[in-house]
């Protein structure tokens, strides 16, 4: 029975110093484990020569299933199913290698493209010529090494060679929880999961706080949107998603408050209550979805006096990025369609936002508002927390159903 193994690879990683290497890769084993346990299967998973395997699987439909959700795992750049051959020469080698391709490449215009690690007395070269001939005899159309139909791989190291034909695409960067700790200010918008996607991607293990002031509507439509980050993202630890109920402090907000200047006051509570609570479990920045001069509350000078009420670093992941960018990347990850159904809670009624906030005159705003740190803390204490791979998507959904309503952004 051919057995079939996970052929796959990791980027920067490679790039990092020894010992932070072999952390990084230690991290990357253990979140693809805990990928595949999620997704109810099995694999044994380790660091070999620059690649992590995965074995074994007994077809490879499964062991596609499997690359699937492999390639889900931060710091994975890409996987391929492959089976493993020994041989003792390059005959031998593209003799075994034609019996698995034929089949795959007959009346196909295709290229054959070999990669190889170690000491050996053939080149890749001449495992591409002399392969492909025999592929060409085996009923193969023609070779087009710039666009072929199909693509024969051959990875050499040592005396074993890995042959695939699939590359699945994975997204890079660095295994969470390599980076430390962080809170996302997540509102299950569009923007926000796709900061706190990056965020994840840079190696942190992303924590999400919800500022209620649409009541369980709002609540639940974020829940779902943070549960396809959770079950489709989040290996390797716990995300949790906090619920704080800032409606009398929005309330207290708007009726001291000039029209132009409740959503920058309103960021500014934010800020400070995201700091409590980032303080309180171990997180050591904020994480925000802003994009420069998208909206009003966003230009420079309007992030700059929102900043200067958080304690932490201010992490903008898509500062960069424009609607059109930010949306592409919210339906690859998945979140866009529940995203795109969130409703505008927005009690208040602000029709206008300042572009250029004063901060001498937002302290003097504030003053007259008087939030004590006292009531700050408590409005944090009082928080609901889920734990977001524990929860049931069926159940959540099932409860947005019931209380859903309000308007539609």
């Amino acid at each position: 029975m051919v057995r079939w193994i996970l052929l796959t690879r990791y980027g920067e990683i490679a790039l990092k110093s020894e010992r932070s290497r072999s952390r990084m890769e230690r991290r990357l084993v253990s979140n693809i484990a805990d990928a595949l346990t999620s997704e109810g299967m099995k694999g044994r998973v380790w660091v070999s020569g620059a690649r992590v395997w995965v074995c074994c699987f007994d077809s490879e439909e499964s062991a596609l299933e499997a690359s699937k959700v492999v390639a889900r795992v931060m710091g994975v750049v890409s996987v391929s199913p492959s089976i493993e051959i020994r041989f003792e020469s390059l005959e031998d080698l593209c003799q075994k290698a034609r019996e698995f391709f034929t089949p795959r490449v007959k009346g196909k215009v295709f290229a054959v493209r070999a990669h190889r690690v170690g000491h050996h007395s053939f080149t890749s070269k001449d495992v591409e010529k002399v392969l492909g001939k025999m592929l060409l005899d085996s009923g193969a159309s023609r070779v087009d090494l710039e666009n072929p139909e199909y693509e024969a791989y051959v990875e050499i190291r040592g005396d074993r060679a890995y042959l695939f034909d699939k590359v699945i695409e994975g997204p890079g960067g660095l295994p969470i929880g390599v980076e430390g700790t962080v809170l996302s200010l997540f509102s299950g918008g569009i923007d926000s999961p796709v900061a706190t996607w990056f965020a994840m991607k840079r190696g942190c293990e992303v924590h999400m706080a919800l500022f209620n002031i649409g009541g369980d509507p709002q609540i639940y439509s974020a829940l779902a949107v943070a549960k396809v980050l959770a079950d489709r993202w989040c290996y390797g630890y716990r995300p949790k998603l906090y619920v704080i109920d800032i409606r009398p402090i929005a309330l207290k907000i708007a009726q001291h408050s000039p029209e132009e200047y409740i959503v920058i006051l309103l960021r500014r509570a934010m800020m400070r209550l995201a700091t409590y609570l980032a303080k309180d479990i171990g997180a050591e920045a904020l994480v925000t979805g802003e994009s420069l001069g998208q909206v009003a509350s966003q230009t420079l000078r309007n992030l700059a006096v929102i900043d200067e009420a958080s304690e932490l670093p201010v992490l903008r992941p898509l500062i960069g990025m424009d609607k059109q960018e930010i949306t592409a990347i919210a339906r690859r990850i998945g979140t866009y369609e529940l995203s795109a159904k969130m409703v505008e809670y927005c009690p208040m009624g602000t029709r206008k936002v300042t572009t250029r906030a004063s901060l001498e005159k937002v302290r003097e705003i504030e003053s007259r508002i008087a939030l004590t740190s006292d009531e700050l803390v408590k409005t944090v204490e009082n928080r609901l927390e889920f734990d977001l791979r524990s929860i049931p998507i069926d159940e959540v959904l099932e409860k947005l159903k019931s209380v859903s309503g309000g308007c539609r952004a």
